[in-house]
């Protein structure tokens, strides 16, 4: 990135967040040291390592992650309590299939459903469902 561009760049960050830059002051504030290493950040190396910690957590939950999922993380200033900024990541998964989850519970809901779904249902599912639908409906409730 040239450097008339990250100015423009860290101008835009600091306008969006109501801050602005001291044109006199040599000394670099925290917002801007923040604004540059959010600017300069590799999100490639932030996507791989959340991709592992989904991979962790499918494991932990008894679920496979293939190797066709990818991950997108997005990085923004935010401002917090009492003006403070701070860094904040949101990660973006992808299936293979294009689809996109913003959680990992979402992500293993998702594996789960579709590892149900291409298992043909067991007599025992048939028996609880006759068993349901054969029952009486529930009685209605007298109106006073």
């Amino acid at each position: 990135m040239t450097s008339a561009v990250a100015s423009f760049a860290v101008a835009d960050l600091l306008a969006l967040h109501g801050l602005k830059r001291g044109a006199s002051s040599t000394k670099r504030t925290q917002a801007d040291k923040l604004v540059e290493r959010v600017s300069e950040e590799d999100t490639s190396v932030l996507a791989a390592s959340a991709l592992q910690k989904l991979k962790a957590c499918a494991a932990e939950h008894g679920v496979c992650v293939d190797d066709g999922w990818t991950a997108k993380v997005k990085v923004r200033l935010t401002t917090r309590r009492h003006g403070i900024i701070g860094r904040t990541t949101t990660n973006t998964y992808y299936s293979p299939s294009g689809k996109a989850f913003r959680s990992h519970a979402a992500v293993v809901s998702f594996l789960r459903d579709s590892a149900g779904s291409s298992s043909l249902p067991s007599a025992s599912n048939d028996s609880k469902l006759s068993e349901v639908t054969d029952a009486d409906p529930p009685a209605k409730r007298a109106k006073h």
